[in-house]
């Protein structure tokens, strides 16, 4: 009966304990292997989001072409996709597993969306002023009308689909509802 209960009270204790450390072990792998955009683009983006990531002859077509300038700037694709918080980095990372696991199983599905939402904190992160810019009186986000608004960055800001880069990267066809439903409102 004694050999009983120690193997049950192993197989509780290390199950959960070889788990975690597998979790860690994962973690400290994927952090080295994300620096790198082409392991990203391995699974995710593939060949043609990967071109549109980078300026194409100088131009910026997108809005993490943008961010992804030789001399500039170089903005990792897990920079902005692992969130800002603690709990972002351990769900993304959760979700990366799980993925994992899928993919090895025959079961993987390249996702259409965000699975978990990054919400404006990951812009703000880097973007502290949220779009505010005092030397430009006409700036969309200085009026106060704007401030509080329920809308994500990248509802209006597309950072994947190109878009004209003397707009912001914003898309009329994403931006003009937006703008029409608050308006709509106000007018009323």
């Amino acid at each position: 009966m004694a050999r009983r209960r120690r193997y049950w009270l192993s197989f509780l204790v290390g199950g959960p304990l070889l788990g975690l450390t597998a979790f860690g072990g994962g973690v400290v792998v994927t952090d080295r292997l994300e620096q790198n955009n082409r392991f990203c683009i391995s699974c995710h983006l593939h060949q043609q989001k990967y071109r549109e990531y980078h300026p194409v002859q100088g131009e910026r077509l997108t809005l993490a072409a943008a961010h992804n300038l030789e001399g500039e700037r170089h903005v990792k694709c897990i920079d902005c996709h692992i969130g800002a918080t603690l709990v972002d980095k351990v769900a993304i990372k959760a979700l990366a597993a799980r993925d994992t696991v899928a993919f090895f199983l025959g079961a993987y599905k390249e996702p259409d969306h965000l699975r978990y939402e990054l919400g404006n904190r990951t812009c703000l992160k880097c973007h502290p002023t949220g779009g505010k810019n005092p030397e430009d009186k006409g700036a969309f986000h200085n009026p106060p009308y704007h401030d509080n608004m329920p809308l994500l960055c990248y509802r209006c800001h597309a950072v994947h689909p190109q878009a004209p880069a003397e707009t912001g990267y914003l898309r009329r066809e994403a931006v003009r509802p937006l703008c029409d439903a608050c308006h709509a409102q106000l007018e009323q």
